[in-house]
């Protein structure tokens, strides 16, 4: 259904240079950057942002914002709420059980450290029938690498099958199958950083239409806003924010585990020492409630809880095997 640009609450300098530009409904603004937008109407890239934040907003309840809840019915609903496991025993040990619901977990690491592995692995198990100790759930794959392979999803799929059908006697066994495992994973590629912004505002529509997804994977976050900023780091920050702030929401309003990868950057200290540390900046590493580190050698692949608001830091080992994530 389309809408008219004049209904929304656009101040009268920018809604007139976006009608002399032949910008008159919503629709006309899909797929614009901001510096684009900018460009194309005479508008500043700040108050091009603000157009394209008001017309594409975040969903948002006001009364939900407004209403309280006690620490007691936090911890009780926290307890009432199965993680994923990652299917290492040691990974799942230093994260409490796994990946949680209601947080941001963000997992960081060098290309080859098995990052989207670990996001393939995640979103076959959050399926896992309930009788077998799972969420019995869905995933939402956001991809914006272009890592995503469906036929090594297929290999992760039957790695998970013939673990759970390892236990006959359980009924709800019979009925996880590659098929059922394919259509409860949802996926869409991202091709620029404006995609991904409407993708994440679309999220609580999304989720209302799919009751079971339980899991929310962006792969990587770091990818479209790398470059393409000319400098504007601050336009990219603020960009950034708004993200995590509309998944943090997202997340708890529909009690779902997100999670997301990043990639690695060479920081260069004054004494001309370096090391790798995780990308977009060091604001950026307090968005997220949760981040590891994964790591590798020709010898070793490391898991390193690096932060976490419950866990102490710890390091775990894990393999990837033809059937995905698994303890060495």
């Amino acid at each position: 259904m389309t809408r008219d640009l004049t209904t929304f609450p656009i101040s009268q300098n920018a809604r007139f240079k976006l009608l002399s530009s032949g910008f008159f409904i919503k629709e006309d603004l899909n797929g614009f950057t901001p510096n684009e937008l900018a460009t194309e109407t005479g508008l500043t890239v700040e108050e091009a942002l603000d157009v394209l934040e008001i017309v594409f907003p975040a969903s948002s309840n006001l009364e939900s914002d407004i209403l309280s809840c006690s620490a007691l019915d936090i911890l009780q609903d926290e307890k009432s709420r199965s993680s994923i496991t990652t299917f290492c025993k040691s990974f799942d040990s230093i994260l409490n059980g796994g990946i949680p619901p209601m947080k941001i977990t963000e997992i960081c690491g060098c290309p080859g450290a098995g990052k989207t592995q670990m996001c393939l692995q995640l979103c076959v198990n959050v399926q896992i029938p309930k009788s077998l100790g799972g969420i019995d759930g869905e995933a939402f794959f956001i991809d914006t690498e272009g890592s995503f392979v469906a036929q090594r999803l297929v290999q992760i799929a039957n790695g998970c099958i013939n673990e759970c059908k390892a236990n006959p006697q359980d009924s709800g066994v019979k009925d996880f199958t590659i098929d059922k495992v394919l259509k409860g994973i949802y996926y869409y590629h991202c091709k620029s950083y404006t995609e991904v912004i409407a993708q994440v505002n679309l999220l609580h529509q999304f989720l209302e239409e799919h009751k079971k997804v339980a899991l929310i994977v962006i792969d990587s976050i770091a990818f479209h806003f790398r470059y393409g900023f000319d400098g504007s780091y601050s336009l990219r920050a603020r960009l950034l924010n708004g993200i995590v702030q509309s998944l943090i929401k997202v997340a708890n309003d529909h009690k779902v585990a997100v999670v997301l990868t990043n990639q690695m950057t060479t920081k260069i200290h004054e004494d001309g020492s370096s090391n790798l540390i995780p990308a977009l900046g060091e604001s950026w590493g307090h968005a997220c409630a949760i981040r590891c580190i994964l790591s590798w050698d020709e010898e070793k692949r490391q898991a390193h809880l690096f932060k976490s608001p419950s866990m102490a830091e710890g390091k775990a080992n894990y393999i990837i095997t033809k059937d995905g994530i698994r303890d060495v």
